[in-house]
């Protein structure tokens, strides 16, 4: 009788419970431990995040551990997503490089190399010091501007003049600085990557407001080698930045999605971005058959992960532990249960106290005739809305994933999901000091 396949140690930094309980459903999850590198917190909070400190902590745990370990993950925005090349670069584990995934993070210097690789699909934009803004560029109001490196939207706002401009960059000024000190502590990490080194994390983007249809491509690179897995579509609210639902597979044209595969296939390799999962954000533009991007991130979204499962039949999750073992990612193509996929959000536009989250018993009966469903909550009982990451136009608490035949038949199955999960609200009281986190 052959052996059991030996289980392989990876070093974790920031995997929530909810990272591992997907990880746990996957076939091969039994062949897998995990080691995290500090605490939660100090992970996945930027104000208490020390770099140097985590990345010393790795190298200990490695040198302690029997037979070493044979990767690191992350599964979080920011920090993790600089953490977990750091940590790779300083035990020689596979990942991509720190200079790649700061071509990609830094939004700033990302926009810059996008300028110059795929300028038709850049669109016009300044960078900006928040605490010394002095002269701005010239470009037509209204602009989006947001920090140079931030997630989930958080403190990115549309400014309609320069009285809105002084007051954004204001807020900027003010809450910037902590957020990024571990962000430019792992800058000083990598060698220059950019004839703007002095753009810190606590500068800002202002570029033109873009529109279209959004959507993320998915996809990964292995030796190289560019893979696109998929394109999942963003609906958003009225306000055109709260996201609504997200649907797999995209419905834009194929000679749409072709394009921004065209795209992501020039531009990943000439980033550096060698060994890793990554995605990007899209506008496509129907009248001028034109994609634009939102944005770069070196890392899988999460959220989308069982979409892919429902449609597909893999879990992106699967692919997050192929790469970090060096090995070459394992995935299907419309071999899942489902036609489509969505991941729908819970949504409230108005601040409030949080009074009642689902228990388990909740959930059961919430998703006793849906076994593939799943719900996530985003709230906690006794806290506001607004003391959890947010964009900055409202506050989510909870997402529904279903798939279906249609949008008409998820649209049912989370109604009836929604209807069973019972959140309590009350008024918020005064507004919190970090509206826009």
């Amino acid at each position: 009788m052959p052996a059991a396949p030996a289980r392989a140690t990876l070093l974790t930094v920031g995997v929530a419970a909810e990272d591992f309980a997907e990880i746990a459903r996957l076939p091969e999850a039994d062949r897998f431990r995990f080691l995290a590198v500090g605490g939660e917190d100090e992970a996945v909070e930027p104000e208490r995040c020390r770099p140097r400190a985590l990345i010393a902590e790795a190298r200990r745990l490695a040198r302690a551990h029997p037979g070493g370990v044979a990767g690191v993950i992350g599964t979080e925005d920011y920090p993790p997503s600089l953490l977990v090349p750091a940590i790779a670069a300083a035990l020689n584990l596979p990942a991509p490089s720190l200079a790649a995934v700061l071509r990609c993070e830094h939004k700033g210097w990302s926009r810059i190399l996008q300028r110059r690789l795929v300028p038709e699909a850049t669109p016009p934009f300044f960078l900006v010091d928040p605490g010394r803004p002095g002269r701005l560029d010239t470009l037509p109001y209204p602009l989006w501007v947001k920090p140079v490196k931030a997630y989930m939207s958080m403190f990115g706002r549309r400014v309609a003049g320069p009285a809105d401009m002084a007051a954004h960059l204001a807020d900027l000024a003010r809450v910037l600085p902590p957020f990024a000190r571990p962000f430019d502590e792992l800058l000083a990490l990598a060698p220059p990557l950019s004839d703007h080194a002095d753009v810190t994390g606590a500068w800002a983007v202002a570029e033109r407001v873009m529109a279209g249809r959004q959507c993320t491509l998915e996809g990964y690179v292995f030796q190289g080698e560019v893979t696109v897995l998929g394109i999942v579509d963003s609906i958003r609210f009225p306000n055109r930045v709260s996201f609504k639902h997200f649907l797999y597979p995209s419905a834009l044209p194929s000679a749409a999605q072709g394009a921004m595969a065209q795209v992501a296939r020039r531009l990943m390799p000439a980033l550096g971005f060698r060994h890793g999962q990554f995605n990007i954000e899209f506008f496509w533009d129907p009248a001028r058959r034109r994609a634009a991007i939102i944005e770069v991130n070196s890392r899988f979204s999460p959220q989308f992960a069982d979409l892919f499962e429902k449609v597909d039949g893999f879990s992106t999750y699967g692919v997050l532990l192929d790469l970090a073992l060096g090995r070459r990612p394992r995935h299907g193509f419309r071999q899942g249960r489902h036609r489509m996929a969505g991941s729908f959000v819970l949504r409230r536009f108005t601040d409030a106290l949080v009074t009642r989250v689902p228990g388990p018993a909740d959930l059961g009966r919430a998703l006793a005739h849906e076994p593939d469903a799943r719900v996530k909550l985003r709230a906690k009982a006794g806290e506001r809305l607004s003391q959890w990451p947010q964009d900055s136009y409202s506050f989510r608490y909870g997402l529904i994933h279903v798939g279906g035949d249609d949008l008409p038949a998820m649209r049912a199955k989370v109604r009836r999901i929604a209807r069973a999960l019972d959140f309590g609200f009350a008024p918020a009281g005064l507004e919190p000091a970090h509206r826009d986190r």
